[in-house]
């Protein structure tokens, strides 16, 4: 058996290693602090310790990353070997029995995609008997990555996210357009709202910023233009006021369906032809491999998978 050297290991934290071991992999701080799950204030902390050590700048920050030095390429398939070792050593983590567990998942998504999916991911797991649970938090495509910067959030859901970035992985989860929701009169019962109809009606705006959306856009760039009574943040936000005014909401589909099958609102298409857009689920790659996360990109996607 080779003699190992307790004094030459205790000089180190182990943990600098991984540090070393992501940046080399990633060649950027900003990704390797996604990898550990720690800030970037961080991981530079640990590089300056790593130079100290090691007597050598180790990376060096370029236009194109973090360039590793001489040192770094002779030190990297050491310490990877190293690693490679301790890990087989730990073992891997058990597996998950969702019937048996009682973990609370957190997942991070809009309130029109938790109307849509939070009722049907709970109903499914109460016909399977399961252990586990779900805690649903607000979420958007702009706010996504903020949300995954709480250590407890297990994934989000949303539209087409922003500024996506390496440090996360994504999966589609399902397509999805616009419809109008409104209250029906005597008049128009059942029948869908033609064009004329439409832009003489007043509307309700739900946008991220209450000011503006992609449907305004849409239909200005169309040479069309709507009378906005109200403008909300958040969807449920906007159905009193559907229910009251007459107004009309043109939202995702998937979000009318839910909402016109809980109230008397009705659902129809949209006068003119409106993009579809894509639903992702995003996660934080350190937990890709994780058991229990695993097990919950599985059950989504097989359940989105059924409702597609």
């Amino acid at each position: 058996m080779s003699r190992i050297s307790v004094r030459n290991i205790s000089r180190i934290d182990l943990n600098l290693l991984l540090t070393f071991h992501c940046l080399m992999t990633e060649r950027s701080a900003t990704r390797a602090s996604a990898m550990l799950h720690v800030t970037q204030g961080a991981v530079s902390s640990a590089l300056r310790r790593l130079r100290e050590h090691f007597g050598d700048e180790l990376f060096i920050r370029t236009a194109s990353g973090m360039q590793p030095t001489r040192r770094a390429m002779e030190l990297a398939p050491k310490i990877a070997e190293a690693l490679t070792s301790i890990s087989g050593v730990l073992g891997a983590e058990p597996d998950f029995s969702a019937h048996d567990s009682s973990y609370i998942f957190n997942i991070g998504l809009s309130d029109d995609i938790e109307a849509y999916l939070a009722p049907r991911i709970v109903n499914a797991a109460a016909d399977q008997g399961l252990g586990v649970s779900f805690s649903f938090h607000q979420s958007n495509s702009s706010l996504w990555k903020q949300s995954l910067q709480d250590p407890d959030m297990d994934l989000v859901i949303c539209s087409e996210p922003k500024d996506f970035s390496s440090g996360y992985s994504s999966k589609v989860l399902f397509s999805s357009s616009y419809s109008c929701l409104y209250l029906p009169g005597a008049d128009n019962a059942g029948t869908p709202i033609g064009l004329e109809e439409y832009f003489e009606a007043s509307h309700v705006r739900v946008s991220y910023d209450g000011r503006r959306g992609f449907i305004d856009d849409m239909f200005e760039a169309a040479g069309y233009s709507r009378r906005v009574i109200a403008s909300f943040t958040h969807f449920s936000g906007a159905l009193t006021t559907l229910i009251s005014s007459g107004a009309i909401a043109t939202i995702p589909t998937f979000a009318a369906e839910s909402y016109s099958a809980m109230t008397r609102l009705s659902i129809c298409p949209a006068p003119i032809p409106v993009p579809s857009f894509r639903c992702f689920m995003v996660w934080d790659i350190a937990k890709n491999s994780k058991p229990q996360h695993e097990w919950l990109r599985l059950f989504i996607g097989q359940l989105t998978q059924k409702l597609a």
